[in-house]
């Protein structure tokens, strides 16, 4: 079976027990249930012996149920039946699910016989029945609410730290993109004319995907979903409008945090491929989900999938292209991204996804480049103009960034834009403006620490605001927390809180928090410089400027130094590698 990550943290999730002989079915079962927010475990990576005994069973104990997968190859497995009788002895409640006509064994036909089971070879509502039985166990449901997603800077579109190493970032358009590839399969089999109302489908279809592909503008993603339920009300059998509808509400939960949306994409794709999985639109849709929840192996294979169905799917390159960079194949990365790029040259939001990743190298001039080309076919594109003011930014054109920012705000006024317009006016010590700018930001969306974080740095530097400084420090460390607790894998806000522990001098939280940071994300020249500012606010010079001269090394540019205000004095420095 290829690998599928099994559930490993502290909240309810389903066991599930199955014979190796049949892991291909339930590969795609966990696929499926990944997708559609089921916290699952199985027997993944675990070596045999005594260990491979005890996570077994105490697996089994922490699981809220049991999902025994019956077969003749199960019902034949040692190790299943070990399972089985260990869930029957601690009174677990336990779900059959049967892959193919069998009988079971008199011993489990007493505890099992009368138990509800489902019938995964002759049930056309398998898929849906087996993801409601399995949140219908204590806990496991999806969690549903207005979280906002983990913040990334270089990835999915919030601002870093002013006072760190000022890398900003403006991905406010960055969002995987919707799938504009045209609808396949219209007519009927055998040339028969399509069933009625299809055709009103596609046209509304079509409307959808056109609104999708400028989605910055007013209202149009949420007329984009509604035009998407249009087109599936009209012809439910419609893959591509599910697997569109998907994007479309993946989307939505980028640009609000309103895990709701997210709930619903997850129905969407699933139900796209009930319909249809062998098309390359639909794979990719469900990759880009798996990507959001940060199930990199899911989506490697979902997006495998997709190429191999259309190796000239546009939107498969891209997502590809981003597999890899997660994957540190940056020139392979590279090469998909301009792949997908020629393959739709028209296509904004692939042009944009190549500038992002452009930009997350530090090349400002080339990701400039490509999001101009952006603003020369839309120049009336908020999300463009707010990144080409981040490369501006990186390229040390501060005056050309807050003109874009602005420029940006005056089409539409954004979290992002006054957020990266705050950073900019700090650069230029315009700290009022600065304030005013992250208010103006916090108005927008006051739930993101990020810009609380930098609040504070602004009123750090203005002097005279130390009181201000300490208790917006404060707000941007509980903001912070919660989201390690929802994302305790993300190096950002780790780093992120080591900075913030820093400046209010509490050095071993920030210290913790860095080796953390550090522990996950070892190479980012982010979380290296970072680290240096850490130890240089904490007084440790020599450990500081080690950790900038590896950040250098890493790909930092050391002009980035000379904008932060902590690090400067280190340019003076013999040992540090910039100061060559």
């Amino acid at each position: 079976m290829g690998k599928v990550e099994a559930y490993r943290g502290d909240e309810p999730y389903v066991f599930v027990c199955y014979s190796h002989a049949d892991s291909g079915v339930v590969y795609d079962d966990l696929l499926m249930l990944g997708g559609r927010g089921v916290r699952a475990w199985y027997d993944e990576g675990i070596s045999a012996g005594a260990r491979w005994r005890a996570e077994i069973a105490g697996a089994l104990e922490r699981s809220a149920r049991v999902v025994f997968y019956v077969s003749p190859a199960s019902l034949a497995s040692p190790h299943c039946q070990r399972e089985v009788d260990f869930a029957l002895d601690r009174g677990l409640d336990i779900l059959p699910v049967y892959l193919e006509p069998c009988e079971l064994p008199s011993e489990l036909a007493l505890s099992l016989g009368s138990v509800q089971a489902l019938f995964r070879y002759d049930d056309e509502r398998y898929a849906d029945r087996l993801v409601e039985a399995c949140l219908a166990a204590p806990g496991v449901a999806r969690r549903v609410g207005g979280h906002r997603p983990p913040a990334r800077r270089r990835g999915l579109g919030w601002p870093v730290w002013v006072g760190g190493a000022v890398a900003l970032v403006a991905v406010l358009f960055a969002l995987w993109g919707p799938l504009m590839g045209a609808r396949t399969g219209v007519s009927a089999p055998g040339g028969e004319a399509a069933r009625p109302g299809v055709g009103d489908a596609q046209a509304t279809y079509l409307q959808a995907q056109a609104l999708l592909m400028r989605w910055d503008k007013g209202d149009n993603l949420a007329q984009a979903v509604s035009l998407y339920r249009q087109a599936i009300a009209v012809d439910p059998d419609f893959a591509l409008a599910h697997a569109r509808l998907s994007e479309a509400l993946r989307m939505r939960y980028v640009l609000t945090g309103d895990r709701s949306y997210l709930d619903s994409a997850a129905d969407s794709v699933a139900r796209a491929l009930a319909l249809d999985d062998g098309l390359a639109a639909v794979q990719v849709a469900q990759g880009r989900l798996h990507l959001v929840e940060g199930n990199l192996d899911l989506a490697t294979v979902a997006v495998e999938r997709a190429l191999a169905a259309d190796p000239n799917d546009a939107d498969a390159n891209q997502a590809m292209a981003k597999l890899l960079e997660r994957q540190g194949k940056l020139d392979e990365a590279e090469a998909a991204f301009q792949r997908a790029v020629a393959l739709a040259p028209d296509n904004l939001v692939l042009r944009d996804s190549l500038a992002n990743f452009l930009y997350r190298q530090d090349r400002y001039q080339d990701a400039a480049d490509q999001w101009g080309m952006v603003i020369d076919a839309a120049p009336d594109h908020f999300g463009a103009r707010v990144n080409l003011g981040a490369a501006f930014s990186g390229l040390g054109r501060n005056a050309q960034a807050i003109e874009q920012y602005e420029q940006a705000i005056a089409i539409r006024p954004s979290y992002m834009g006054y957020s990266n317009l705050g950073t900019a006016y700090w650069r230029e010590e315009r700290f009022e403006d600065a304030v005013a700018a992250f208010e103006e930001a916090l108005a927008i969306d006051a739930d993101d620490w990020l810009a609380w974080g930098n609040l504070a740095f602004v009123y750090t530097d203005m002097g005279g605001r130390e009181i201000q400084a300490d208790e917006t420090f404060t707000h941007a460390i509980r903001l912070a927390e919660a989201g390690r607790e929802q994302n305790p894998r993300d190096p950002w806000v780790h780093s992120d809180l080591a900075l913030y522990y820093a400046r209010q001098g509490d050095g071993e939280l920030a210290l913790r928090r860095l080796d953390t940071a550090l522990a996950l994300s070892p190479d980012s020249s982010e979380v290296l410089m970072a680290a240096g500012e850490v130890h240089e606010l904490l007084g440790d010079r020599e450990t500081a400027i080690d950790y900038i001269n590896q950040a250098i090394a890493a790909g930092a540019d050391s002009r980035q130094l000379t904008v932060n205000r902590v690090l400067k004095p280190l340019m003076s420095d013999p040992r540090l590698a910039a100061a060559d």
